[in-house]
């Protein structure tokens, strides 16, 4: 029986990716890559060194709220990746980041059972971020908290109670995040499109009020 791969290729430097992830690459009959409808696969830019003879195949996840459409398209994406491996071909799901970290490979593993599959994790934006900043994560006993940041009210509740704190997807609500951290008592770093060649990754978040950034976004923040 073919076997399903999912990999995390990392945040976006092609050499922030796992010896075992290239590995599979280099030798893989078909590479899956979720793409925006219309947009290219970030995640393909990043692999595009390490395939050789592998077949591509981008597949549409509609960024939409529409729950019945991206249904439909999770299903019908289902079916082109089983219909792969049915085939007798060794199938990889490539995703930015790690699979099982708000990743579209979750919906996919969801309805693969029965078949043959194995998970490759990756780095994270957030460690990647944290690495680039110089920023603490936590240490010792301390706990963290990542949360995507598309409900203020839920940042406002995990920002007065825990002391390190990772801010996913920061874009849609930039200006209340940060004004929330300044009456926290926040320090932060801010990391955009981290390991892309167009990164910026800055402790001063002010500069960017006002300003629409990029989706990828995060922001790492400790209590002072």
């Amino acid at each position: 029986m073919a076997r399903f791969y999912g990999i995390g290729v990392g945040p976006g430097d092609p050499e922030l990716i796992t010896l075992k992830a290239v590995k599979i690459l280099s030798d893989i009959d078909v590479v899956v890559a979720p793409s925006g409808t219309g947009q290219e696969s970030i995640a393909l830019e990043i692999v595009k060194p390490y395939l050789k003879t592998a077949e591509v195949v981008l597949i549409d996840f509609p960024m939409t709220k529409d729950h019945s459409l991206l249904q439909r398209k999770w299903k019908e994406n289902v079916e082109i990746i089983k219909g792969f491996l049915d085939s007798g071909k060794n199938t990889a799901f490539i995703t930015i980041g790690d699979p099982m970290i708000y990743s579209t490979y979750i919906y996919i593993l969801k309805h693969l059972n029965g078949y043959k599959v194995e998970t490759i994790p990756g780095i994270t934006s957030f460690t990647a971020a944290a690495a680039r900043l110089n920023i603490p994560i936590a240490e010792g006993s301390q706990p963290f908290v990542v949360i995507p940041s598309n409900d203020i009210d839920v940042i406002e509740e995990v920002l007065s109670t825990y002391h390190n704190v990772i801010l996913m997807k920061v874009a849609r609500n930039y200006d209340e995040i940060i004004r929330l951290l300044s009456e926290k008592g926040f320090e932060a770093g801010l990391a955009i499109r981290c390991g892309h060649p167009d990164e910026v990754v800055t402790r001063d978040l002010g500069q960017f009020s006002g300003r629409k950034i990029d989706y990828l976004s995060l922001i790492i923040a400790k209590k002072r």
